[in-house]
């Protein structure tokens, strides 16, 4: 199936010529955000559909089964010794307006009315990862290509995978890094969206840590039940800004898995 590529059994390594794999399903999820004027807790039911396809040494990967989880592209330089390093093109940050995150359908939120609009950003650069038995360290230093905000990010994220009976438990911590560019982007504030409540914001390179922790079980063939938390901490940089509530965010969720 379509794994987290920053968990050892990823599937992101050369192939003999074209393979995919994947999984549905669906799992109710609770979590806050920490934009301003957001309600405290989001929740509902989200479908759960990962995705894997290789051709040689090309792959794109879908993995929404984990928290951490997202769309990665990207090419095998090099996978020998356990050590791989892959030029790699993902999403890092999620866009959000005046409305707020674009999946919480709220209409125009008072806190947040007339900020300008922040663009999803698509960062390419390259990745080292080194894995071990059940573990993974894995470091990337990525550029947006999108024109959202072009700046770079650093991600840095270790990783271990430990069966247990019938039980798979899977944790990892990460530390990223992002850039001036990045961080004023999406969180700064221009003289054009200041107000007497909203002061004109901007900051240095910022940073970020998390922790997520996932729990999954077979019960059947070819149904599974997975369950994860994911915790992000902000740095002071974005914390300070007028449009952040909080310095954390929170997200946990329960569902099922069909695997085909």
């Amino acid at each position: 199936m379509a794994s987290n590529r920053y968990y050892a059994d990823n599937t992101l390594e050369p192939t003999q010529g074209f393979a995919w794999d994947w999984s549905a399903g669906a799992g109710f999820y609770i979590e806050d955000s920490y934009l301003i004027g957001i309600e405290s807790y989001d929740k509902g039911v989200e479908l759960d559909l990962s995705l894997a396809v290789s051709y040689d040494k090309f792959y794109l990967d879908f993995d929404h089964n984990q928290l951490s989880g997202g769309l990665v592209i990207g090419y095998s330089l090099i996978d020998k010794f356990d050590w791989g390093l892959d030029i790699l093109g993902t999403n890092t940050q999620a866009g959000f307006d005046e409305k707020g995150l674009g999946f919480y359908n709220h209409g125009v939120i008072k806190e947040l009315q007339g900020i300008k609009k922040r663009n999803y950003d698509f960062d390419v650069g390259l990745r080292l990862s080194r894995r071990f038995e059940n573990s993974q360290f894995s470091f990337e230093y990525l550029h947006d290509v999108s024109g959202a905000h072009n700046g770079w990010v650093i991600n840095s994220f270790f990783s271990h995978i430990l069966p247990w009976r019938n039980w798979e438990f899977r944790s990892g911590v990460g530390l990223s890094a992002y850039s001036a560019d990045f961080t004023n982007y999406y969180f700064g504030i221009d003289s054009d969206e200041a107000t007497s409540l909203r002061p004109v914001y901007s900051s240095n390179a910022s940073t970020s840590i998390i922790f997520e922790f996932h729990a999954e079980y077979p019960i059947s063939q070819d149904w599974v039940f997975l369950s994860g938390w994911l915790t992000t901490w902000f740095s002071k940089e974005i914390d300070d800004s007028p449009i952040i509530s909080q310095g954390y965010q929170h997200k946990a969720k329960v569902g099922l898995r069909y695997v085909f």
